[in-house]
């Protein structure tokens, strides 16, 4: 939901950084909500998938019950909140309900859909920040959220079939994969955002950002050689320990800075 008030240059907009954070704690509850019901719905798979049995639901540790009316109370928040940024804002927010309980009941056992289902959640995700700031992004990178949550996802399969002895028994739709597919899946889809975000930054009219493109060609063969080496596609967030993609994060994020909000131009002219 960042890329919004980043890359419109208004990040340091009071109006646009009071809707984002409303904005992002609706979607927060409703995102926590669609999870709690998940884990409700796939809880004897949860049991028997040899990381996610240590959930809270899976193990036992929060009652069924407990977690379903927890689930409630945040779905009926989250669309409080989401109602008081306006009805664009709102659709969104239900929408990405509607997602995710379809994903739940059904397409997470359709191969491949269930996939693009999970890049089409973050993809709403990007567009709901979008929409509570009331900018314009760049239809680029929309493509690119799509492409990178959809190179996460991959990983994620990809990561179920080698820890688990039957795959099946943790998630149905397993039995369609194999490891050699996602890895062609992996690399065509990587290959895609990196088109992708390069054609981003050659659609901007002064082109600086194109001097990001290495920095995100380092996270990507960075993030391949991780998902081939550890266990970092089955938890993402392990990324966080990892000192070079956390560097290169930074000098990413700390360039992009720079450029979209010409400070080096603004240094200069406060010298001079």
């Amino acid at each position: 939901m960042f890329l919004g008030i980043l890359f419109s240059k208004s990040i340091l907009e009071l109006d646009a950084l009071v809707n984002l954070f409303i904005g992002m704690v609706a979607f927060t509850a409703i995102a926590g909500a669609t999870y709690i019901v998940n884990d409700i719905r796939d809880l004897e798979a949860d049991r028997n998938h040899p990381q996610k049995r240590h959930r809270p639901i899976a193990s036992g540790q929060v009652p069924v019950g407990v977690a379903a009316v927890f689930a409630g109370i945040l779905a009926v928040l989250g669309l409080i909140g989401a109602y008081t940024l306006g009805p664009l804002f709102l659709a969104i927010l239900i929408a990405y309900l509607g997602q995710n309980f379809l994903y739940s009941a059904v397409l997470k056992r359709i191969v491949f859909v269930d996939i693009l289902v999970v890049a089409a959640g973050f993809v709403l995700r990007a567009v709901a920040g979008v929409v509570a700031i009331d900018v314009f992004l760049s239809p680029w990178l929309i493509m690119s959220t799509f492409l990178l949550a959809l190179v996460l996802a991959i990983g994620k399969r990809r990561n179920e079939l080698e820890i688990t002895a039957d795959p099946t028994e943790s998630r149905q739709v397993l039995h369609a994969y194999s490891e050699g597919d996602l890895d062609h899946l992996l690399v065509m889809t990587m290959s895609t955002l990196l088109m992708a975000y390069s054609l981003y930054t050659f659609s901007r009219t002064d082109y600086m950002m194109m001097v990001t493109i290495p920095f995100a060609f380092f996270g990507v063969f960075r993030y391949h050689h991780l998902v081939h080496t550890t266990q970092v596609a089955g938890q993402p967030e392990y990324i966080l320990t990892d000192r070079p993609s956390i560097v290169n994060f930074v000098l990413w994020s700390v360039t992009t800075i720079l450029i979209l909000y010409n400070i080096p131009q603004i240094i200069i002219e406060v010298v001079l």
